[in-house]
């Protein structure tokens, strides 16, 4: 009762208030005599890296990391009417790129000048533009993992008011509402009834719908997610970071696995592993973290997939018997294996880093 409380004090202040601006003020304000240093030279780095700059400065975790490694960088501010000359300005041997999600706006101008960078300018980006151009878009996603035929849990996306108005009449309930961008369950709703689904649906069709974090003008529209109920599953986050693997479960915190805060620790499971392996070496996905669902069945099924998520304190994301660590794949034995250590600096950016590096110079 009392997070409930708390959730609907959130929402009243995130819709009657200006708060977006100010969370990006005060991210900005937070990391701001890091950040100020654009550019920084080492004298026997062998690289010059471009970051490029996120609008609410998260890409402060990636000069920390050049810092502590002594790599020479520069940013690059991808926002700027100049930002193509900006990047020509200096060579550089990759770039870096942690787009600014939570504004569509945002979002869109990422997408499309990493795919022309992807296509026409010969530097590699890191993560790839495929691991990127999925993120935040559960539309994209979906239809990524059914192209791809993926085992994830049943969902559909419809486009069309009375498609979606006929198929309330007839689908089993509960049923989850999904917005397609929205972290931490913010756009999740678990609808009980016909009644309930069509409410949903006008409102999206004709007003459009926000979950409650975003911008007050970011509004979805025209289309909906719906995806079947999945009673008791567990949920395990795994990532992987070039050639090495982290997990934990997410743990249910009432309705929801998402923005829980609440963490299970232990070695992952190991079909949960070699799925992530086996989906990340066909589509070289090397920088990203995969949401998968146990359910009661035994069926292990993708629920989400993201090159970056929230991570605080840089918490470390392995624990083994009280042991924090890494996992890598055993090619010889064709096993697991976990090596002691902490690997999390900040959110994981030294070791994004030094993967990288490793991939250009192998």
């Amino acid at each position: 009762m009392k997070d409930k409380f708390i959730l609907a004090i959130k929402k009243f202040v995130y819709y009657h208030f200006n708060v977006f601006d100010y969370r990006g003020k005060k991210a900005i304000e937070s990391v701001y005599e890091i950040t100020k240093q654009e550019e920084q030279t080492f004298e026997n780095s062998k690289y010059t890296v471009g970051i490029l700059k996120e609008n609410w400065h998260l890409h402060s975790n990636y000069i920390r990391a050049f810092q502590e490694l002594n790599i020479s960088y520069r940013v690059i501010d991808f926002f700027s009417k100049d930002w193509l000359d900006d990047l020509k300005l200096k060579p550089i041997d990759f770039l870096i790129a942690r787009p600014s999600v939570q504004y569509t706006p945002w979002k869109d101008m990422f997408d499309n000048r990493l795919k022309l960078l992807n296509d026409s300018i010969n530097i590699p980006v890191f993560p790839n533009y495929n691991e990127l151009w999925i993120w935040e878009s559960k539309l994209r996603t979906l239809d990524w993992l059914k192209v791809n035929n993926l085992p994830h849990p049943t969902s559909l996306i419809f486009y069309d008011f009375e498609e979606l108005i006929q198929y309330s009449k007839t689908c089993k309930y509960p049923i989850v509402y999904k917005a397609s961008s929205g972290s931490g369950a913010s756009g999740v709703k678990i609808l009980n009834n016909p009644s309930q689904l069509k409410s949903v649906a006008k409102k999206v069709f004709n007003s459009g719908i926000r979950s409650y974090r975003k911008h007050k003008l970011d509004k979805e529209h025209g289309s909906v997610i719906l995806q079947g109920y999945l009673e008791d599953v567990k949920e395990w986050r795994i990532i992987r970071i070039g050639d090495y693997y982290f997990g934990f479960e997410k743990l249910k915190n009432g309705q929801f696995h998402s923005g829980s805060q609440n963490f299970g620790y232990g070695m992952p499971p190991q079909e949960c592993l070699n799925l992530v392996k086996l989906v990340t070496d066909t589509f070289n996905f090397k920088y990203v973290d995969i949401d998968i669902f146990v359910t009661q069945q035994g069926e292990f099924l993708i629920n989400e997939i993201q090159p970056y998520f929230g991570q605080k304190d840089d918490r470390e994301l392995l624990q083994i018997e009280g042991e924090s660590g890494r996992l890598s794949f055993n090619i010889i034995t064709k096993t697991w294996d976990f090596e002691k250590g902490e690997f999390c600096k900040n959110n994981l950016c030294n070791l994004r880093v030094l993967e990288m590096i490793k991939t250009l110079t192998n």
